[in-house]
């Protein structure tokens, strides 16, 4: 090849580059879609436009900016990514969150869900202060696997009983740990395990950060100050031996006698405070070292944190109601993340969870009464009770492709279509504390967006795309 013609070649090459990146900094319109916004009302034709990564507009009359890429929304649905506010992905190894059926989620009941972990999988202690990033393998394909079914936003926490650690958000297109990780304290995990052991750590562990929380509202105490040294009297000047005084000298009138003045009445001085002058000051004893588990603990009864706590039953949060005061509160979402029949579904202590004004996220399925064939709705029970309702979303592809499937069972066993896709989308992201970021399709929101064809509560609805941050993410080949 010749060496004008090798020039060409790379020039065409720049060429291509360059047009690429114009293309991938354009805006991007979806046009005469059915925009599912969660925050208000759905908007059955409208146009969706991202800019630099965030929902520039959107509505039934906004106009398409110059120079847009137009992605035809016709017949299609768009509602924000999904957001899993409870998740060990990628901390049992590095393997792949592969779909052995293939994610069909059409036809049958779908894939059966897979178990979620109890809250005892794990050592019991308090480790509060451990982040669960901490022992993460970034470059792990898990990750970018539950991206490309629809997770947008994944938090990871730690197992283990009592007070395991901090559980982080990811962002799951990060290849490096610092890109993967969003934020590394988001949240306490706190687990109840019904055992003394767990029933006495925990007692004991509130009781030791409360004192913490009150030795922090104490003033300080003043550093002792030395006292000052008093100056030095003056001696009295020496008198001639005759008493006389001195005769004046020169032209100068002779000084009067002084008058004596009269005694004051002598007043008991008061001894200064402190150590004698000269005396150096006691030193002051040492600080005992600072326990950053109950420092975490501190900070959440004081409300500068936020707690999952993980009950996995009704007879769990009797045990927790034993070991725990009534006095302890703290900014919490209660996690059940399974339906355990045997050990007590959560509609035998509505009362308690209603007590707690809190959001509660929980397995999006149906069960059963114990030793009967009866249907139980939890979901349905929580919501008609005005409790805020989260779904766990789930570890890998194949339960996650089958979450829409499942969703639509709640539905039409009553569950409001909209409560259901805010249950995966904005209240996990307010458990978290980043639903000013994600979680609605709202203008200045991240551009996490999946778009359907037909409706995702359909039977015939399936997921097309994903998008993150306006980027088109791209399926595995």
């Amino acid at each position: 090849m010749s060496s004008r013609t090798t020039s060409f070649a790379l020039l065409l090459a720049f060429a291509a580059a360059a047009t690429a990146t114009a293309q991938d900094t354009r805006p991007v319109a979806f046009t005469n879609a059915r925009l599912v916004t969660v925050s208000g009302a759905v908007i059955e034709r409208g146009t969706l436009v991202v800019r630099n990564g965030k929902i520039d507009a959107i509505g039934a009359d906004v106009t398409v900016p110059p120079g847009a890429r137009i992605v035809d929304a016709t017949g299609k649905t768009v509602l924000p990514g999904l957001v899993s506010a409870w998740s060990r992905a990628g901390l049992q190894g590095g393997g792949r969150a592969e779909d052995p059926s293939g994610g069909g989620r059409r036809g049958g009941r779908g894939p059966m869900p897979m178990p979620m972990p109890q809250a005892g999988a794990g050592p019991t202690g308090n480790r509060a202060a451990t982040k669960v990033v901490d022992g993460l393998y970034a470059k792990q394909p898990v990750f970018g696997d539950l991206l490309r079914v629809g997770i947008t936003s994944l938090a990871l926490s730690p197992s283990g009983g009592g007070f395991p650690g901090l559980g982080a958000v990811l962002r799951p297109d990060g290849k490096t740990l610092e890109q993967l990780t969003v934020d590394d304290d988001a949240f306490v995990q706190v687990s109840m395990v019904r055992d003394s052991q767990t029933k006495k750590l925990l007692t004991e562990t509130f009781e030791k950060a409360q004192k913490v929380v009150d030795e922090r509202k104490k003033p300080p105490t003043p550093p002792t100050q030395p006292a000052e040294a008093k100056p030095a009297e003056k001696p009295p000047e020496p008198k001639p031996a005759d008493g006389k005084t001195e005769p004046p000298k020169g032209n100068e009138p002779p000084k009067p006698e002084p008058k004596p003045e009269p005694k004051p009445e002598e007043k008991k001085e008061t001894p200064p405070a402190g150590p004698p002058a000269g005396q150096a000051p006691p030193a002051a004893r040492p600080q005992q070292p600072k326990d950053p588990n109950l420092e975490v603990l501190a900070d959440l009864l004081e409300g500068k944190r936020r707690a999952i706590v993980q009950i996995d039953s009704a007879a769990d949060m009797l045990h927790w109601q034993a070991a725990v005061a009534e006095s302890v509160k703290f900014p919490r979402a209660l996690l059940m993340p399974r339906h355990d029949p045997m050990s007590g579904t959560i509609d035998l202590v509505l009362d308690q969870v209603k007590a707690w004004q809190c959001p509660v996220l929980l397995s999006p399925d149906l069960t059963t009464q114990p030793r009967s064939r009866t249907l139980m709705h939890p979901a349905q029970q929580l919501h008609d009770a005005g409790i805020e309702v989260g779904f766990v979303i789930g570890d890998n592809t194949t339960t996650v492709r089958a979450l829409f499937f499942r969703l639509a069972e709640l539905v039409r066993h009553g569950l409001p279509a909209d409560v259901a896709v805010r249950a995966v989308t904005l209240t996990p992201a307010k458990i978290l504390g980043i639903d000013k970021q994600v979680g609605t399709l709202e203008v200045g929101k991240q551009a996490n967006l999946l778009v359907f064809g037909g409706d995702p509560l359909s039977v015939t609805g399936a997921l097309e795309t994903v998008w993150l941050a306006g980027q088109e993410v791209q399926k595995q080949p």
